[in-house]
């Protein structure tokens, strides 16, 4: 008996599964949405974190700044009490660092009855001398950053009603001499001060830990949701494939296919989420310490790259996702496949 030999099988083009893909998600719209959604969320949660932490990290000095003038602030506060009909003295000796600049708009919004101040300008603030400035006042703030004062301490408090000095430099002298031991005078940013800020590094560094692994979280959830969602879609196709396969579809054409379909939705969802993710901390950042600032300090190249870095991510979790749906669909036997009632 004479057998026919079994020709080349054809292997169909890639331009064919990418129709045959982009079919199925027009067909299946609703629950490739749901699928898309889950993406989205994942990779605007991870988009947000990436996000959030390059701008956190861009003004950082400028947050550990307001969290120090903050700190300095709480301090005079501490040492008024009660700012309501007290006068406070300022004298300025040198040039203001930016705390110190942000620290003297703080001081004059609070409530004192007057503000005197030496060597600055200030709103509120009346022009004094070094050498009466602190007439009548319940503290004295000593700002700038000259080392010696060409005034001494006995001088600058001479007519305070309550003695009280808040020095923004440690070893600073006035009139070439040290303070003598009988005066009052505390440092603005002093050993307790430096202390808070450490605690404050440490948990952010626990708060970066615990969003770290959120996020792997996320993600991981996010697999087993496009997971779950192409497996159910290959459930819903087994007759389809069947049939495929019985018209000469090879099982790498239905992998593929699949594959395809995976990477159409994890770009999709990953693009909208990556946009998403990004505004979310721009806008808060931006709302915060000003989006002029916030502009000016970010890197757009490392934004971009990690948007870019984002999109990526995505495409690839779902397309890792879709392995093992991709791999059940291609393994069918094309008679059991048509059999099938689902």
């Amino acid at each position: 008996m004479k057998h026919d030999k079994i020709g080349t099988q054809v292997k169909l083009p890639m331009g064919r599964a990418v129709q045959i893909a982009v079919q199925g998600i027009r067909i299946r719209l609703g629950r490739s949405m749901v699928t898309v959604s889950g993406v989205v969320l994942g990779i605007a949660f991870l988009m947000s974190n990436v996000a959030g932490q390059l701008i956190s990290d861009a003004l950082s000095r400028e947050r550990e700044t307001r969290q120090i003038v903050t700190l300095m602030e709480a301090l005079v506060r501490n040492e008024v009490g009660t700012a309501a009909g007290k006068t406070l003295a300022v004298t300025v000796h040198g040039d203001l660092e930016r705390t110190e600049r942000l620290f003297m708009e703080r001081v004059a919004k609070m409530p004192f009855a007057a503000v005197r101040v030496s060597g600055a300008n200030i709103d509120r603030g009346v022009s004094a001398t070094p050498q009466n400035v602190a007439e009548g006042a319940y503290l004295l703030l000593v700002l700038g950053q000259q080392q010696n004062i060409p005034v001494d301490l006995e001088t600058l408090i001479s007519g305070m009603n309550h003695v009280g000095v808040l020095d923004a430099v440690a070893n600073r002298t006035y009139a070439g001499q040290a303070p003598r031991a009988g005066v009052k005078r505390d440092l603005l940013f002093g050993k307790e001060t430096q202390e808070q800020m450490e605690r404050m590094r440490e948990h952010a560094a626990q708060a970066r830990f615990r969003t770290v692994w959120v996020a792997i979280i996320s993600l991981l959830v996010t697999i087993i949701s496009i997971s779950n969602a192409l497996l159910m879609s290959v459930t819903e196709r087994i007759r389809e494939i069947g049939t495929m396969k019985c018209l000469g579809a090879l099982s790498a054409f239905i992998r593929r296919m699949f594959l395809i379909e995976s990477a159409f939705i994890g770009f999709a969802g990953s693009l909208a989420g990556m946009v998403l993710g990004a505004l979310i901390p721009l806008i808060i950042y931006g709302w915060i310490f000003g989006f002029g600032l916030m502009f000016g300090e970010i890197s757009f190249v490392r934004f971009g790259v990690a948007c870019l870095g984002c999109v990526v991510v995505g495409t690839l979790l779902a397309m890792i996702a879709a392995i093992y749906p991709a791999n059940f669909a291609a393994r069918m036997v094309p008679a059991s496949a048509l059999r099938s009632n689902v």
